[in-house]
């Protein structure tokens, strides 16, 4: 199995993840094969990475409750509450209806630490790759490799886990 790249859920669930090599893609997420997360190419710190997860989260199920494109979304997610409001007068409720789904699906989120060292090791390499070929320098990056190089299986379940604090800090309902 340590050659099956995949995010588990829950006790047999699993989903390979989409065809992005970030550590977005592996996302503690409570919806996995959609883009319900960040899969951009730039490093942020887990717990900041989480957040922005949990805000794409968000901004999907705006289009997909509108049955509007998800390659739309650039203007779609800033435009469709205007368009609500501009039909029925309900921009506020859409928006704080839209976060009560978010935080609703997300207190179901079941999502398992990786089980194969090759999804560990997809994380670790993209954060070597950051440094050596984008010659990114940022301390916060150099912190997460030199732990990785240090403890592997920790450094994981490290930088696992701070993505899902941040996932929780940002959908949480109060």
């Amino acid at each position: 199995m340590d050659s099956f790249v995949y995010t588990a859920y829950a006790r047999k669930g699993w989903m390979v993840p989409n065809q992005y090599w970030t550590p977005g893609a592996l996302s503690p997420m409570a919806i996995m094969g959609k883009y319900y997360m960040y899969y951009g190419q730039d490093f942020i710190t887990p717990r900041e990475l989480g957040k922005k997860g949990a805000a794409r989260l968000r901004g999907e199920l705006i289009l997909d409750n509108l049955g509007i494109c998800r390659f739309h979304r650039n203007w779609a997610e800033e435009m469709a509450p205007e368009i609500i409001d501009s039909l029925y007068g309900l921009k506020k409720q859409f928006t704080e209806n839209n976060h009560i789904t978010a935080g609703r699906i997300n207190s179901r989120n079941s999502s398992v630490f990786w089980e194969s060292d090759r999804s560990i090791d997809i994380v670790y390499t993209f954060l070597k790759r950051k440094h050596s070929l984008d010659n990114n320098n940022d301390k916060e990056l150099i912190k997460w490799i030199n732990f990785f190089e240090k403890n592997k299986h920790e450094a994981a379940l490290s930088f696992w886990y701070e993505m899902h604090k941040g996932i929780q800090e940002t959908l949480r309902e109060f």
